[in-house]
């Protein structure tokens, strides 16, 4: 029975592996998804070495550090455990703390490390991949990667060292899968690789030979002899893009087509499976080296920017950051002062405790300005900063709130909270999609305090249209902030609620009746109108405490109840249930600790629009981000910086927080729910992870992806069978088409910046208009404007501009591109990207040649007419520190180019009506330089040969490329300049 079970789902896999579209994606199996995928539960994943690394890397940093409470974290406590970011944070911050902010930037590294196997810049490129034996190329990638996440970490752009130190991580973790590093015996980590002023040596070179031919799945002793026998280093050749030479090693497995050619098989060790890996075999022993290397980096990342900055880069924090946007304009003296006010009372309060901000963040703005943002992690600069603003004139309204709010968003890291302060509309209404965006990819919540004040200086207010803060308020709710609507005698006290922002804060009742647009006129029909009782159900589970309930608008009175039947009303301060402070028509509503578990009850009695908003405190949360499948040679789920898009298969992947911690780990969590404007969109099971206890993923039906907007709602159950639920803050709403930015190479001052765009249209026949903008605003230039898309159509293009000479090292760059269909109508996508200025790259010294002539053959002689007839081909070593990124013919086509040891060749042929031609190289940094070349005089079918031997150093390089006079004679000139 066993047997014939076994040999069922050995057919099934198979038949799976045979239907599988090709991708080109490379490196270890990339995240948890795909050990499901490829049915190779054993296979060990970039994501599983990445996180655990990281909290390795924690744990040592814990305990070397002070314990906040004179407590001692023991790593030896931890020995035989499998680490946890929850168990790891409680254990040194307290229980009571969340480590979702922790967890958030884990998932951000493990994602860029997953999308390295997935996004068409890096997905193909062999140097990323230590593919097609540019180990030379690889590892000057990883320097140039490593100055990059230094870089970001001096400028205090932690998201996008994030975003770079998952890609490094990435690589680095493929060169123990896909080099013959594990087969030449091995067992600790490469000494030189990624290391500054290292150089890895003994590469095989090109005319090499590496495999011999393996006709199984299962390739053993593949590697030729004397490999071993001298040490050499190989990778293996995938696909076509550079074709394998002859007598090199493939990758191998089910979708490398150069394993078709002699010799056949290939060496990788990416998983378990035999079907994907032919050295599967020696898959653990690669797997726990590229987790050895990872950790190691990051023990010395670690050591080289200390405490302080490492734990901002992995966000190791249980605060959270302090962000204001605030109105300048004359009438907002109070406000402003209400600000400020509140600023002083958190870092005078919060300063040496655990929930200190780790950042500030400050943007400015009238009409027509906004700006500068002003951020910092120091308190009393910020104070500083703050204490500047004053109310400078302009009367009027609107203001440009959505622009200042747009650059907070690019500029706050994920999980922030945002408090606007303003008392007039929104100017730039037209950046409330874009803003929008933001929102739903940096997961931030926006709150708005609104002053509506009638003797303030601002024009008459009946000059003003009713609605005019509608578009705030679809925000606030959209990003799970709030909206309060005060006045100049109340603002100090509605202030306060700023203080109660925390990355604990959990969203437990969420409704809004109307759009409040006066608290004057919300009194005036309060007197006018009869009374109408609503009453409001909401559900409080035993891990929530400290709640407070926020009610403003056209109500009467209230009345809470909990789940015993206990009332209190609203005209009692103190009671039983709750303290209640009514601050000029805002009601806050602290319940008493404990709060009893339940299902709550609220009775209101109101006469037009208001709002109620219950939040608590929590570690017991969850993470969550779209995904789509991707089939081929390594499966997985790749992450969508956007929204569900409408058409296309997708998972919502949640990862719960705080489960393991004392009264949460007997929490089960079943289903997810999408609640839509109008009800439920429907329930999904969750499927857990084999190998994590805290990663569930769902399968959201296409047909509830039709529907605009909802939200995802969390369910479970406690140890005694009471509902459990926690719902996302931020409304996640539908794309109707897919668009992708990316870049691959540094961006540097004075310089060109390229960046690639790709736009997919997954319905029916669509007319795109494209427009792409830059902050700090600069000239751009976009590849198409129009264009048309018909059912799953794909689009490419770039988008240029010009870094400025001035622009400062660690500065950043934001380009964002909108896709709006114009036909039909419908509203736009928006995809972003975030540049970093490096410094200048060391010049280099021109009169060294880069390039000179290997082999040359064929003849062309003197001129004649049927010059057609002959040929003759020159191939060229090259030598650049940074890598090759690719040679081309000036003015004409690409020129293929492959590893050769230490250097990279490129072999250029022609008939003798060309007889002569210039490459342009373009390195890895986006230099460019000039290699000329001429065809030999000499009689046919002579060869000349000249070999540029290993060059450890750039003064050694000097002396290995000097050609002879008569070897430049005789076979070609090389001549380098720089472009």
């Amino acid at each position: 029975m066993g047997h014939t079970l076994g040999s069922f789902w050995g057919l099934l896999w198979t038949l799976m592996l045979l239907r599988l579209p090709l991708q080109g994606v490379h490196g270890f199996f990339p995240n948890f998804w795909s050990r499901t995928m490829a049915f190779a539960w054993g296979s060990v994943t970039h994501q599983d070495m990445t996180e655990e690394a990281i909290l390795s890397v924690t744990l040592w940093l814990f305990t070397e550090m002070p314990h906040p409470k004179g407590k001692r974290i023991r790593e030896e406590d931890f020995k035989d455990r499998t680490l946890l970011a929850d168990d790891i944070f409680a254990a040194f911050f307290g229980p009571e703390v969340s480590a979702k902010r922790f967890r958030g930037a884990i998932a951000q590294v493990a994602n860029a490390n997953a999308a390295m196997d997935f996004l068409n810049t890096t997905r193909d490129d062999p140097v990323l991949h230590f593919d097609s034996e540019l180990i030379h190329s690889a590892n000057a990638w990883l320097l140039q990667a490593r100055k990059e996440v230094l870089q970001a970490v001096r400028s205090e752009q932690y998201g996008i060292g994030r975003e770079k130190l998952g890609q490094l991580l990435h690589t680095l973790q493929d060169f123990y899968s896909h080099s013959n590093w594990v087969e030449l015996g091995h067992r600790h980590i490469h000494p030189h690789l990624l290391k500054p002023g290292r150089e890895i040596k003994s590469i095989a070179e090109a005319d090499t030979q590496t495999c011999s031919s393996c006709p199984y799945w299962t390739c053993e002793g593949n590697l030729v002899e004397s490999l071993a026998t001298k040490g050499l280093l190989t990778t293996g050749y995938y696909g076509t893009k550079p074709e394998k030479p002859k007598g090199k090693c493939s990758h191998g497995g089910k979708f490398d087509d150069s394993r078709y050619r002699d010799p056949h098989g290939g060496i990788n060790k990416d998983s378990s499976s035999l079907f994907f890996s032919p050295h599967h075999y020696l898959h653990s022993e690669a797997a726990a080296l590229a987790q050895e290397a990872s950790t190691h980096f990051l023990e010395m990342l670690w050591r080289d920017i200390g405490n302080k900055q490492f734990m901002r880069l992995l966000d190791i924090s249980p605060a959270t950051g302090l962000s204001f946007v605030v109105d300048t304009t004359g009438s907002m003296g109070e406000e402003i002062n209400a600000a400020k006010s509140q600023a002083r009372k958190i870092i005078g309060s919060r300063r040496g405790t655990l929930q200190e901000p780790d950042f500030y963040l400050l943007v400015p703005f009238n009409d027509p300005d906004f700006g500068p943002m002003l951020k910092t992690s120091d308190p009393e600069k910020f104070w500083e900063l703050l204490d500047t603003i004053h109310p400078l004139g302009g009367k009027d309204e609107p203001e440009m709130c959505l622009s200042a709010l747009e650059l907070a968003l690019q500029n706050s890291p994920p999980y922030s909270e945002i408090f606007v302060f303003t008392d007039a509309s929104a100017k730039d209404a037209h950046l409330k999609n874009s803003v929008e965006a933001l929102i739903q990819e940096q997961k931030c919540k926006v709150t708005f305090l609104i002053t509506e004040d009638p003797s303030r200086t601002r024009v008459k207010r009946e000059t003003l249209a009713p609605d005019r803060f509608n578009l705030y308020v679809d925000l606030a709710h959209s990003s799970g902030g709030q909206i309060i609507f005060t006045n100049n005698e109340n603002i100090r006290r509605v202030a306060e609620i700023i203080g109660e922002s925390s990355i604990s804060s959990v969203t437990l009742f969420n409704h809004q009746k109307g759009a409040i647009f006066s608290l004057e006129n919300s009194r005036k029909r309060t007197r006018r109108q009869a009374a109408k009782r609503e009453v409001h159900l909401f559900w409080i589970d035993s891990l929530v405490d400290k709640v407070v309930m926020t009610i403003q608008g056209a109500i009467g009175a209230f009345t809470i109840q909990d789940p015993t039947g206990s009332a209190q009303s609203s005209t009692s301060d103190r009671g039983p249930l709750a303290e209640v402070q009514s601050i000029g028509g805002i009601h806050r509503v602290f319940l008493s600790s404990p709060v009893r578990p339940g299902e709550w009850r609220l009775v209101l009695h109101s006469t037009g629009n208001y709002s109620v908003h219950i939040q608590g405190q929590s570690t017991l949360d969850f993470l969550h981000y779209f995904a789509v499948p991707v089939d081929g040679r390594h499966p997985g789920l790749l992450k969508m910086d956007s929204s569900p898009i409408e058409g296309v298969p997708v998972y919502l992947v949640v990862t719960a927080t705080g489960l393991s911690q004392p009264g949460s780990s007997s929490v089960q969590l079943e289903a997810v729910n999408l609640a839509g404007k109008t009800g439920s969109l429907g329930e999904m099971s969750l499927q857990r992870d084999t190998n994590k206890t805290d990663l569930f993923v769902a399968e959201l039906p296409p047909s509830l992806l039709a529907n605009g907007s909802f939200t995802v709602i969390l369910r479970g159950v406690d140890s005694e069978g009471r509902k459990v639920e926690r719902a996302a803050p931020q409304v996640a709403t539908i794309a109707g088409s897919l668009l992708e930015l990316s870049r691959d190479t540094p961006v540097f001052p004075g310089k060109p910046v390229s960046v690639v765009w790709k736009l997919t249209n997954p319905g029916s026949l669509k007319r795109y208009g494209l427009k792409a903008s830059s902050v700090p605003q600069l000239p751009v230039n976009i590849s198409s404007s129009r264009l048309q898309l018909g059912l799953n159509e794909t689009a490419t293009g770039q988008i240029t501009l010009q870094v400025p000479s001035a622009a400062v090292p660690g500065s950043v760059i934001t380009i964002t591109l909108q896709a709006s269909s114009l036909r039909p109508a419908g509203d736009p996508t928006f995809a972003h990207i975030h540049l970093l200025v490096m410094p200048p790259p060391l010049v280099r010294d021109r009169s060294l040649p880069f390039c000179n002539a290997s082999w040359v053959s064929g003849s062309c002689g003197p001129s004649q007419p049927q010059c057609h007839t002959g040929r003759w081909t020159a191939t060229l070593r090259i030598w650049d520190e940074a890598g090759v990124h690719s040679v081309q013919e000036e003015g004409g086509a690409m020129v293929p180019h492959q590893a050769d040891g230490p250097a990279e060749s490129v072999s250029y042929t022609s008939d003798c009506c060309l007889r002569g031609a210039t490459l342009v190289v373009t390195n890895r940094l986006g230099e460019k330089y000039r290699c000329r070349v001429e065809a030999p005089p000499e009689a046919p079918g002579k060869v000349v040969r000249s070999t540029l031997p290993d060059i450890p150093s750039r003064g050694a390089a000097a002396a290995a490329v000097i050609a002879t006079w008569w070897q430049v004679l005789v076979a070609f000139l090389v001549t380098c300049s720089a472009l």
